[in-house]
């Protein structure tokens, strides 16, 4: 017992801090390893950071702090900014600064942390854009009187590391002040982060940043649909018609569990061959656009458009994260303005198609022989969630900056982007299979005890509003409870919605994905900003559904 509270009297906690894009998190997984780190609250806070133990020095604990937005009120920035204030005598405040902006970096954190009297220690990245000589760096240290070293945190190699823990265990009490702080080295205008210039005309900027985010979506779903359309039949040839001869015969409980038209087995492959592509390219394709930078500029270019909703370039972050998983959006949304978040929540929840819900999207489609159905659907979402967002919650004016500085544009650290894709692989197998396979069990005892034909009956005249049959009722019904719940509507391989006209495919599809976030959503929502907020946004999503649904409906009608 003794033992273990001599190990945590010398146990040293350092808190890495600093604006966003500087490179804390690629320096986090480098020193003390992908695997090994763990999300804990900080401090009582529902918001949870990385925390891990170094791999070379043991008794050296790291905690990656969320970035820093200059003049920024986001959940996430009071959080960094509460920890150091409230940092003890024996907690390291490890500041991290980009090279090229040193001076500029360190004058705004001293400005907005409480660094006085505090133990700290400075690591500057991108050493490989610019490194200052070896008595520049003398003068820099000698200026702050504080351990510093320079690092390209992309490619941390031992020595690097090993800088970095010494200067951990050297760590001083900061003493420098502004005036001070004014006398380090200016950054130079050749090593300022390049620009798309491009990206910056004032519409076709817009227009291209648009362009290439499309692009970048389209990509993934296109090769997912060629690479699913392949496989799907030899699923159905080689391993579901095989294995549904093996239930003959055997109850009929189990065998419509298993193989009948909601089965484990049966709809639980369709919607994992036609989930998974999805998410894994389309997590490779986010993956690529963080790392590289490139998801900073089209931000940066299409803050104009955002702002006429309501909401800034920053904001667009998390609703592209949404293309992914709802869910982490959500939690991402905590980088948004407090004036913003709840507008860009709702614009999440309403247009963002989530990784699952495209997958189940591009099966209906092809199962009426209509893939290309899914770019009409697509656009009219963003359209839709675009001028939803506008009427419920742009009309608030604001004055500000949420657009971070653009960060180098720069290659894939692939290390990093094998973690990141891995991390979303786990979440889908771990998290959103095993739920869908519940959707599948719950259904197949509903269709066996006939409840499914009894709701059916009971929502069909509402369905009949739209010109849709009351047999699509339990698409409409597990879509609430997840957005791949839709694939429901493909049990009898499609049988179902064969009778159905394009027209009716499509409104089913719409209304399904727009009637109301997921169940996971809307729990994240109240518990990340409050249930009367989840609340509010779920009855202003149904409104504008059943509108926009219903106007759809009268289109198809006219034309």
């Amino acid at each position: 017992m003794l033992g273990v509270e001599s190990k945590q009297a010398t146990m040293l906690n350092a808190a890495m801090i600093g604006f966003e894009s500087v490179g804390k998190s690629a320096i986090f997984r480098q020193l003390t390893g992908d695997h090994r780190s763990v999300a804990r609250n900080v401090k009582g806070s529902t918001i949870s950071a990385r925390e891990a133990q170094t791999i070379a020095n043991t008794s050296i604990r790291l905690t990656d702090l969320p970035g820093i937005q200059v003049e920024g009120d986001s959940m996430t920035t009071k959080l960094a900014l509460s920890y150091t204030k409230e940092a003890s005598w024996s907690e390291v405040i490890l500041v991290v600064v980009m090279s090229t902006r040193l001076r500029t970096e360190l004058l705004n954190l001293y400005k907005q942390v409480s660094l006085k009297g505090k133990r700290v220690a400075i690591v500057v990245t991108y050493a490989d854009k610019y490194e200052p000589k070896p008595f520049e760096q003398k003068r820099i240290k000698a200026l702050l009187g504080v351990p510093v070293t320079w690092v390209n945190a992309r490619h941390l190699t031992s020595e690097m590391q090993d800088n970095v823990m010494n200067c951990i265990k050297q760590s001083a009490i900061w003493g420098a002040t502004a005036s001070v702080l004014t006398f380090l080295p200016d950054q130079l205008s050749n090593n300022e982060p390049q620009k798309l210039l491009f990206l910056q005309e004032p519409i076709i900027g817009s227009l291209i940043a648009l362009l290439i985010i499309m692009l970048i979506f389209a990509v993934p779903v296109y090769l997912s649909y060629l690479f699913v359309v392949w496989l799907e039949p030899l699923v159905e040839l080689y391993a579901l018609e095989p294995i549904a001869k093996l239930f003959e015969g055997t109850a009929e409980w189990w065998a419509v569990l298993m193989v009948g038209d909601y089965g484990l087995l049966t709809l639980g492959s369709y919607s994992f061959i036609w989930a998974f592509p999805v998410v894994l390219l389309m997590s490779v394709m986010t993956v690529i656009t963080e790392e590289t930078g490139l998801q900073e500029h089209l931000t940066s270019s299409l803050d104009p458009w955002m702002r006429k909703m309501g909401l800034t370039g920053r904001d667009l972050l998390p609703v592209l994260t949404g293309f992914g998983c709802n869910v982490v959006a959500v939690m991402q949304s905590r980088s948004c303005s407090q004036c913003t978040r709840a507008s860009c929540v709702s614009l999440i929840s309403f247009g963002s198609a989530c990784s699952y819900q495209i997958g189940a999207t591009l099966s209906i489609f092809n199962a009426v022989g209509a893939p290309l159905l899914f770019l009409p659907y697509i656009s009219l979402l963003c359209l839709v969630g675009a001028i939803h967002t506008k009427i419920w919650s742009g009309t608030q004016e604001h004055d500000l900056n949420r657009v971070a500085p653009l960060p180098p544009l720069q290659g894939i650290d692939k290390r990093a982007m094998a973690w990141k894709v891995s991390e979303v692989i786990k979440q889908f197998l771990f998290q959103a299979m095993p739920i869908f396979l519940i959707i599948c069990v719950v259904a197949a005892f509903l269709e066996l005890f006939n409840v499914l034909t009894w709701v059916s009956q009971l929502i069909s005249p509402i369905l009949s509003i739209f010109s849709l049959p009351g047999e699509v009722a339990p698409g409409l019904v597990f879509s609430f409870l997840r957005k791949d719940g839709l694939m429901i509507l493909n049990q009898g391989q499609g049988m179902m919605l064969s009778h159905l006209s394009i027209n009716q495919v499509f409104l089913l599809v719409y209304l399904a994905s727009t009637l109301s976030a997921c169940l996971v959503t809307i729990v994240s929502v109240g518990r990340e900003l409050n249930w009367r907020t989840a609340g509010s946004m779920m009855i202003k999503q149904f409104v504008t559904s059943i509108v926009s649904t219903g106007l759809l409906a009268l289109l198809f009608l006219w034309i």
